[in-house]
């Protein structure tokens, strides 16, 4: 928050080398500014002197902290900042003390201020230094040339609204007036900038030139928790307009996209959720506004994804179009189970299915029923059942061991192991989304028992049905 303490009563407890750096800052607020210490730096009797704060040379008193909207103890004590703390409480003002975040109601940040912008850092009171030090980092990454920009788009906006042209596109001012002017500043030509502003503001008034499409990044979530995401996902989520995210990915990836970005649910389940033809016009239409658009999809794009056909749909209108690979849930749930999907002792390859199109079984079972090959169904929690009957009907041992693996990457994962013949009475042991691994590498999972396997299950049974 950027609070504005403009004719407040701010109070300094400390006016020495610890306290300088607060007074600074609260020299940019406009606030009513006084400082309470015996022994004050030069700089601050300098400013005393100068009439720009109000310097009481001696012990803070209570009486000191009446009426205070801010109080700031930077005395180095901890038990003086706590007694000023309580009484500033008791005042009812809103208290930070310099480096005691326990005792802080608001930390004070380093500021870089460049014309109308104000840039603050803070660690939360963690390392003051710490902010300190990545502010002159910035200062040389931000130029000082910035501000003569911000000050013409607070100009060119002060016209549009008088004229009554002005509207928030944020597309059109980014690429209409801030791309230009940044391309100035870093040539050398801060000069050209007033007509940048000038040829901006004729065309937003009559809206004559058309915003370029913006781009759309395809980004694997990953399979589960937020922390398996690639760095280059993890980047493209944070420079992100809109991000349109399934029901798979882990909704703390939300996080790392901008606060002001668009964030849209558009996950699909079994009969329910938007039509993939809606997804895809979501996406263009937010593209072709000039955005850059994330679709956030669980685990990998081109794995059972579609993003393929969401591609298509971009690439007709002629925006760009970026893939970032995740990792499969097809890979993850067994990796995370500790089961590999080969093993030259058990099988030599594998095979991912989809659990919907196994369902209706549209697949030549005579060559998935082979031992020596591992078989991965993803989003196998309906048709479990059926995968394991036509699996055993075309010859598959009935004791081959099977993995069911519910939220891979998740911290609730759940992990349990059937034989081929369990799963064909009782289905898949564990709910959506699951990913289940047939072949004898399954038996070597990592122990997690979630759910009844058959003994328990015809052990409490009333009535048994075996086919």
């Amino acid at each position: 928050m950027a609070w504005r303490l403009w004719g407040k009563k701010v109070v300094v407890v400390g006016g020495g080398a610890i306290g300088e750096g607060k007074i600074e800052t609260m020299l940019r607020t406009g606030a009513h500014l006084e400082v309470i210490d015996p022994t004050p730096s030069t700089r601050v009797v300098e400013l005393a002197e100068a009439g720009t704060l109000v310097l009481k040379r001696r012990r803070v008193r209570r009486r000191d902290l009446r009426q205070a909207t801010l109080v700031v103890a930077a005395t180095g004590n901890h038990e003086t900042n706590a007694w000023i703390t309580r009484w500033g409480h008791r005042w009812g003002a809103i208290v930070n003390a310099v480096d005691d975040p326990d005792l802080c109601d608001v930390t004070v940040p380093a500021v870089l201020e460049r014309g109308a912008a104000t840039v603050a850092i803070t660690t939360n009171g963690a390392t003051p230094a710490g902010a300190r030090f990545l502010r002159e980092e910035l200062t040389s990454a931000i130029p000082a040339e910035v501000g003569t920009l911000l000050d013409h788009a607070a100009t060119a906006r002060d016209h549009l609204r008088n004229s009554g042209d002005y509207r928030y596109d944020y597309a059109a001012w980014r690429q209409r007036f801030f791309e230009p002017g940044m391309d100035a500043i870093r040539s050398g030509r801060p000069t050209e900038i007033d007509a940048i502003r000038s040829q901006f503001e004729a065309e937003f008034a009559a809206d004559s030139s058309e915003t370029r499409p913006g781009k759309v990044t395809l980004v694997g979530a990953g399979p589960g928790g937020a922390d398996l995401i690639t760095i280059r996902g993890a980047r493209a989520l944070a420079a992100a307009d809109v991000v349109l995210y399934d029901r798979l990915a882990d909704p703390d990836l939300l996080a790392l996209a901008p606060a002001a970005a668009i964030k849209l649910p558009v996950g699909k389940g079994k009969g329910h959720g938007p039509r993939q033809e809606e997804i895809s016009d979501l996406l263009v239409r937010h593209a072709l506004d000039g955005s850059h658009v994330v679709r956030l999809k669980g685990g990998d794009p081109f794995v059972f994804g579609r993003g393929n056909e969401e591609i298509e749909a971009a690439t007709r209108r002629g925006i760009d179009v970026e893939v970032v690979p995740g990792l499969s849930s097809a890979i993850a749930a067994a990796t995370l189970s500790r089961i590999p999907l080969t093993d030259r002792r058990h099988a030599a390859s594998f095979t991912v299915l989809s659990g919907h199109r196994a369902g209706d079984g549209d697949y030549d079972w005579n060559t998935l029923a082979r031992d020596d090959t591992t078989l991965v169904v993803l989003m196998a929690a309906s048709t479990a059942r059926e995968v394991a009957e036509r699996l055993i009907a075309a010859g598959r041992r009935a004791e081959t061991p099977v993995a069911a693996v519910h939220r891979a990457g998740f911290g609730d994962e759940q992990i349990e192991v059937l034989s081929l013949a369990e799963v064909s009475l009782v289905g898949c042991p564990l709910p959506s989304p699951c990913v289940m691994i047939i072949g004898t590498v399954a038996g070597l999972a990592k122990s997690s028992p979630t759910a009844p396997h058959l003994a328990n299950l015809v052990e409490s049974a009333e009535v048994v049905l075996i086919s």
